[in-house]
């Protein structure tokens, strides 16, 4: 069954473990390896259960720890071309194994057919990911930093299962917050991170009744909250006639729960453990 789990998410870095029937990817590697492997284990998993890494940006809190974990792991690592050519020029430089996604056609990886959506953000070509297990059908939309909805995204996150949504920060916090004028410039802006008011008006108009879950991500820890990202998006879900209680805040911290494309829920026994010796 198609399952996600956030390993953490925000401006310090980003790792969603994606798992279908016939294998499992992480999109994003913003932790590095040392990092990586505690979350894995809080989350009551192993990296040696991944088969590879899909990159939405080259930005170092989605992609700093990609090149140093695909040489630990022999993750193959797959993006789109510019994405790839940004790497390159890291000191890191490109991984080994690579695998070129397209913004034209899907990529078949690990089992999911693999469908990127530009999405406009200031880096080289960021890309929203829409990942159809192929063995069940199931799909999950992950859309993390963008600066407005173009678009070809609604149309593309239609009728999936879970939904996976960068809600970074509640306009009034930013305004009013401590950032100089040109980083709240930047982040409100066309390229940007989406506000909690523009995600939950993505989400609410791509819910419908087969929608399972939503996971708000990508929350900004000075100009937002988890409570107030989840009450914008959910007023806007019950105004659209979505009347589950299947939404969810992810930390930049500590693994989510795993969310299945059925609605169900894992709570991992290694981070409540953690939680209490904290």
């Amino acid at each position: 069954m198609l399952r996600v789990t956030v390993l953490g998410s925000g401006s310090k870095g980003n790792a969603i473990v994606v798992d279908g029937r016939e294998g499992s990817v992480l999109v994003d590697v913003g932790f590095g390896p040392r990092t990586l492997a505690r979350r894995f284990a809080l989350a009551d998993r192993r990296p040696e259960q991944i088969s590879a890494v899909l990159l939405t940006h080259e930005h170092t809190d989605h992609a700093c720890g990609a090149m140093a974990a695909s040489r630990k792991w022999q993750w193959p690592v797959c993006a789109v071309a510019p994405t790839h050519q940004a790497l390159a020029g890291e000191a890191d430089g490109a991984p080994i194994h690579r695998t070129t996604l397209s913004f034209d056609a899907s990529t078949i990886v690990s089992g999911f057919d693999v469908q990127c959506v530009a999405v406009p953000h200031d880096a080289r070509a960021c890309a929203a990911l829409v990942l159809t297990d192929r063995a069940s059908g199931a799909r999950v939309a992950i859309a993390m930093d963008l600066g407005h909805v173009p678009h070809s995204l609604p149309d593309a996150i239609a009728r999936c299962d879970l939904l996976v949504v960068e809600s970074n920060h509640d306009e009034q916090m930013l305004a009013r917050g401590p950032y100089p004028w040109q980083l709240k410039q930047r982040i409100g802006g066309a390229l940007g991170h989406l506000s909690n008011g523009a995600a939950a008006a993505l989400v609410a108009g791509a819910a419908h009744r087969a929608l399972r879950g939503v996971m708000l991500v990508h929350l900004s820890e000075t100009n937002n909250t988890p409570d107030a990202a989840l009450q914008r998006t959910r007023d806007a879900l019950r105004r659209a006639g979505w009347r589950r209680d299947a939404l969810w805040a992810a930390s930049q911290s500590t693994p989510s729960v795993s969310i299945g494309a059925d609605g169900g829920t894992v709570r991992h026994a290694s981070v409540q453990l953690a939680l209490g010796l904290a």
